[in-house]
């Protein structure tokens, strides 16, 4: 009878064993879904709204804003625009379109590159990034392109009116003129000298030093700095977890 008790020991002993010995030595780990990016909106954004503005897609009105109304997160690269009355600013590109009453327009991005087509109506005004205006007359189109210190400016058809940031130079364009227009230098960072400008460092400052000499070289002892006691409150309060530092001799 004892024998029963030591044959199931085995056999759990041997079970164990198989089952050790088909385990994989490195367990499989559930696959991790790569991180991704969120995408970017194509950059439309309406900035100004001062009456009734139909927001189309395709012909198509998928919403009518007026003022008081949340503005939308425009995704699209291509959207369409009719100002019933009043005036709208529309931001794309680093460019500003501004439309009033009876404006009609297309809106396409991408790639650095603008385009505007107004249909029947009133005119629209573009300002490009280096501060010219573009009046667009109805049933025009143009194509605006920034690369590198310029703006492009392509008429694809129909007429428009260009003038610098001034509003003088005014120059019109038609269908297959284009304009090349330089950005401006970027401004300064601060610290940094405008073109032209020398910077001549301030002579130092030695007084309150006396010089000693030291055969043929000269020591400048700098007397201690007299601290007065609310001055050393003033420095408690502005200066926090100073480290400590030993005042012991080596």
């Amino acid at each position: 009878m004892k024998l029963l008790p030591l044959i199931a020991i085995a056999a759990v002993t041997a079970f164990s064993v198989n089952a050790l010995a088909q385990a994989p030595a490195n367990p499989a780990v559930p696959a991790v879904a790569p991180a991704v990016a969120a995408v970017p909106a194509k950059g439309m954004k309406i900035t100004k709204i001062s009456g009734v503005v139909n927001v189309m897609k395709n012909g198509v009105i998928v919403m009518t804003l007026k003022p008081g109304d949340a503005i939308p997160v425009i995704t699209d690269n291509k959207m369409s625009f009719a100002v019933v009355n009043g005036a709208m600013e529309l931001e794309v590109g680093g460019k500003t379109i501004s439309a009033v009453t009876g404006s009609n327009f297309t809106v396409s991005t991408t790639d650095g590159q603008v385009n505007v087509a107004l249909g029947a109506g009133a005119p629209v005004a573009l300002k490009s990034e280096s501060g010219h205006n573009v009046v667009l007359t109805p049933n025009s189109e143009i194509k605006m392109t920034t690369t590198k210190g310029n703006v492009e400016i392509v008429v694809e058809k129909g007429n428009a009116v260009v003038s610098n940031a001034s509003g003088g130079e005014t120059q019109a364009v038609k269908a297959g003129d284009t304009i090349n227009i330089p950005l401006p230098p970027p401004a300064p960072s601060a610290g940094t000298p405008a073109p032209g400008v020398t910077v001549v460092p301030a002579p130092e400052d030695t007084s309150g030093t006396e010089p000693i000499e030291n055969g043929d070289q000269t020591v400048v002892v700098i007397p201690p700095a007299t601290v007065i006691p609310t001055q050393e409150a003033a420095q408690d309060a502005i200066v926090t977890e100073v480290p400590a530092v030993s005042e012991s001799m080596p």
